[in-house]
């Protein structure tokens, strides 16, 4: 494997650099992705590290190639679940169901009978986050995890990517480490960060404090080898074109939403 620490002011300067990272020094690795025909995987574990999420330009015009509206939709559906008070569905596998609705005594039985009762005890780890803050800065604690060990092995793409949300308050800022198994960085890392950032907002807002870093560790973020055309022709644009010309700050953005 290939390790590689990645660090940047902003979440678009941090994007580029991860996909060349990857496409220059990633290891080839076969997954179940790709068809027979297509090349292996190119695949580092990566920490990627924003210092100044805040900061914009925030948005890269290649990290997304969903579109603009499609991005927005799923960046506030993470925003908007989370602020709920509870969104217990058992058949739900959301990042946003299990952070505010952890099942613990889910898989314990028939889904039928556990359905009433695990909708009673749903766990809302948020919250938890944000008294264990208010309670303790510096606590080691405040963490939020997805991974249930009781339904997710073998279930291959239902398991849920994200794994568990670490924050702290350091020099009164509140800095969020998050940890994914595995994450598509061509069609779906630059979103994944604006979602999982939200979270970090709506907590840093819950305690009126300022944002700190941003830290996104992931065992196997990758570029499956049936993108590999259009990360050769990504690449080969953004070579030629100004910082200006790759990004759009949240004001650009904004005009998108209103259109």
């Amino acid at each position: 494997m290939e390790y590689k620490l990645i660090e940047g002011k902003t979440f678009p300067e941090v994007w580029e650099k991860a996909l060349r990272t990857c496409w220059e020094t990633g290891v080839e690795i076969r997954t179940d992705y790709e068809k027979e025909t297509d090349p292996p995987s190119k695949d580092i574990t990566a920490m990627l590290v924003v210092k100044e999420p805040e900061k914009e330009p925030k948005y890269h015009r290649a990290g997304f190639p969903m579109g603009v509206n499609d991005l927005l939709d799923y960046v506030n559906g993470v925003k908007q679940g989370i602020m709920k008070s509870d969104q217990f569905n058992p058949e739900e596998d959301s990042y946003t169901n299990r952070l505010i609705s952890y099942q613990d005594s889910y898989g314990d039985g028939p889904r039928e009978e556990n359905n009433h009762r695990n909708s009673e005890i749903g766990i809302n780890q948020i919250e938890y986050v944000i008294e264990e803050l208010k309670r303790a800065g510096y606590s080691k604690k405040a963490q939020a995890i997805l991974w249930n060990p009781k339904i997710d092995p073998g279930r291959n793409k239902d398991s849920p990517d994200l794994i568990r949300l670490w924050f702290r308050i350091v020099e009164d800022h509140l800095n969020m480490n998050l940890y994914m198994c595995s994450n598509d960085l061509f069609k779906a890392n630059f979103s994944n960060m604006l979602a999982f950032y939200s979270v970090q907002q709506y907590i840093a807002d819950k305690l009126d404090i300022p944002i700190g870093s941003y830290c996104h560790i992931v065992d196997s973020l990758h570029i499956n080898g049936a993108y590999y055309e259009e990360v050769k022709t990504t690449l080969k644009k953004l070579e030629e074109r100004d910082w200006q010309d790759k990004t759009w700050t949240s004001e650009d953005i904004s005009k998108f939403n209103q259109a």
